[in-house]
């Protein structure tokens, strides 16, 4: 075992209860490197973005968060049909197996003017400074979904999960840090 993993099991066992969850990955092959290394920068590059007034920018990136962390409470809760790749349908998916009423709205109607907003500029349906209401009502949705995950889905880890079989790409976060960041943070 190596002392990445030592520490790790040592947190486990001198933590409440409910401290670590296990958030099992959402590919077969998951790139986590990569991964890792560009939702480290995420923050930065949506705040570039919208300092920089590139709004679509902003709104795609925002989406690809959600989606992520939809495709995580997806494959952290119990289901039976496999998972749509689509985002609207995953969104479904998502609300089928208890994802809150309300933020299900919340990232529906975000995702209905993100696509009015990305397929309409260029066919004039949109002005780009109506972009800026897209972005400014969808501030603070990435933390709520993330948050709404965090509760809601993943294993609470105990003392066997040296014994458990893990996969390339699984997480474990130690819940209150990852709230308290969660919660203080510029939004995505």
């Amino acid at each position: 075992m190596d002392e990445q993993t030592s520490q790790l099991i040592e947190a486990i066992r001198s933590s409440p209860v409910g401290t670590f969850k296990l958030y099992r990955a959402t590919e077969e092959q998951p790139a986590v490197e990569q991964s890792m290394n560009n939702r480290n920068e995420l923050v930065a590059r949506v705040w570039h973005a919208r300092n920089s007034y590139c709004l679509i920018e902003v709104i795609s990136l925002r989406i690809q968060y959600l989606d992520r962390w939809l495709r995580i409470y997806y494959e952290n809760v119990p289901h039976q049909e496999p998972r749509e790749r689509e985002f609207g349908r995953l969104l479904k998916q998502c609300l089928k197996l208890g994802l809150e009423k309300s933020l299900y709205d919340r990232i529906q109607k975000f995702n209905k003017k993100r696509v009015h907003a990305i397929h309409g500029y260029v066919l004039g349906s949109i002005a780009y400074e109506e972009l800026y209401v897209v972005v400014a009502e969808s501030d603070g949705l990435s933390e709520a979904l993330e948050e709404f995950v965090i509760l809601n889905a993943g294993e609470v880890i105990t003392t066997s999960f040296e014994n458990q079989h893990h996969n390339r790409g699984d997480t474990v976060f130690h819940v209150p840090h990852l709230l308290t960041n969660l919660r203080s943070r510029l939004t995505i």
